[in-house]
């Protein structure tokens, strides 16, 4: 088997939310991180033969990476990680018990806000993050307009990037840690429920991350 480069962009970015990884067969890859805050799903086109638990992710990613292209030939303890040639590195499965498979893909509730999330505007939420260090995203509505607070909403004082990004008919406030946003760049179609969670699904492909929304949120 040969892991594709989309495949493994997607590893790398699934590293960001959990270090851990089960591979299993079914042309899905999904994870779920420690804190069950943050999950990740998407489809594949690669269909692993067997549960195949990777310990440290990116251990295993530098593996890959000392290969051009990257072969995997699995067995039930160990991959054989190699370019089809001679040159081969064994690399051993952790245990199911040491490495836990993700969810069933999780059923969303009815949800209480929807809008587009641009590529753009995702990649300056989280520049601005970085540059003001905010830890805090408030995804607001005013009857009339839908707007993106980034700031650390325990100081007042603090610096805020707000930037209104659609139409909004209701009133609410929803906060979410800029941590928890892991997605890879793209347009997204957003959805919040007021039971607590938010779902980020790709415009582009079936790529989606599900965010816990924050105690303190309103609706």
């Amino acid at each position: 088997m040969i892991l594709t480069k989309e495949t493994l962009t997607l590893i790398k970015n699934f590293a960001g939310i959990n270090g851990s990884l089960m591979l299993q067969p079914g042309g899905r890859l999904a994870t779920i991180s420690e804190g069950k805050n943050v999950m990740a799903e998407s489809s594949i086109v690669e269909d692993f033969p067997m549960n195949f638990g990777i310990y440290d992710l990116n251990e295993f990613l530098n593996v890959v990476a000392l290969f051009p292209t990257t072969q995997l030939d699995f067995s039930e303890k160990y991959a054989l990680v190699s370019d089809g040639g001679s040159s081969k590195i064994k690399y051993f499965a952790a245990g199911s018990g040491i490495v836990k498979s993700a969810p069933a893909t999780i059923k969303f509730p009815e949800a209480d806000v929807e809008f587009k999330l641009e590529a753009a505007q995702l990649a300056m939420i989280l520049r601005t993050a970085s540059v003001l260090k905010a830890s805090d995203l408030s995804i607001t509505g005013d009857g009339s307009a839908l707007r993106v607070v980034v700031s650390d909403k325990k100081n007042d004082t603090s610096n805020a990037y707000d930037v209104a990004i659609g139409d909004a008919s209701a009133t609410f406030k929803v906060n979410l840690k800029v941590e928890n946003l892991k997605m890879l760049p793209g347009d997204y179609a957003v959805s919040i429920s007021k039971k607590k969670i938010s779902r980020f699904r790709s415009t582009s492909g079936d790529l989606t991350y599900y965010v816990a929304v924050e105690s303190d949120s309103e609706f």
